[in-house]
């Protein structure tokens, strides 16, 4: 079964909408009151309920190495997420460290999506000196760029997870936990 959701984001906190199924709420920092694994900082909380009462996974920076470990509620660890440096400009890469010792590895821009982009460049050029000349806030504006998170090996079934241009979320079959799927689409955007 295919899971479908998008990121929504509100005055706090963001919230993601899975097609058919409740919202995931999403929190900043640990539950409270739930200690963590030592040497571990939180950094927000999956939720099943608006209060984060009931959380799916939690998600801590170790302090050790800076990565991302998406935790269940009772600590078990089901990924670590590598982020690229915000410093960096060009095709930021994602990174998906499963337990089993698989690697998934997204990269924004697939193909058509760049072949998209230069195609459309002449009217993203004249939408740029109309929002020049507007008063919009630029740092809503981005490049709409699909990203696809994949396993090494063949051609074929290679998709764990993809992000299209307006923001939906797609994971195709069961190779993949949706915590750590809704983990990866908060720590993408979530501001530091």
């Amino acid at each position: 079964m295919t899971l479908t959701f998008t990121r929504h984001r509100r005055a706090e906190r963001y919230e993601l909408r899975p097609r058919g199924a409740d919202p995931v709420h999403v929190h900043r920092g640990a539950p409270d009151g739930r200690a963590l694994p030592e040497g571990c900082a939180p950094r927000f909380t999956l939720a099943a309920d608006p209060d984060g009462a009931r959380p799916l996974a939690i998600v801590v920076r170790r302090k050790g190495d800076g990565h991302l470990a998406v935790l269940a509620p009772d600590h078990a660890h089901l990924a670590e997420l590598r982020l690229t440096p915000r410093k960096k400009l060009r095709r930021p890469k994602y990174e998906i460290h499963l337990p089993g010792g698989e690697v998934l590895r997204g990269r924004e821009g697939t193909v058509p999506s760049l072949l998209l982009w230069l195609v459309m460049l002449p009217l993203v050029l004249v939408y740029l000196v109309a929002l020049t000349l507007s008063d919009m806030p630029a740092d809503e504006v981005g490049s709409p760029l699909r990203t696809a998170w994949k396993r090494p090996g063949g051609l074929i079934g290679r998709v764990a997870m993809t992000e299209s241009a307006r923001g939906r979320f797609r994971v195709p079959g069961d190779g993949l936990d949706h915590r750590v799927a809704y983990a990866q689409a908060v720590a993408k955007y979530w501001k530091q």
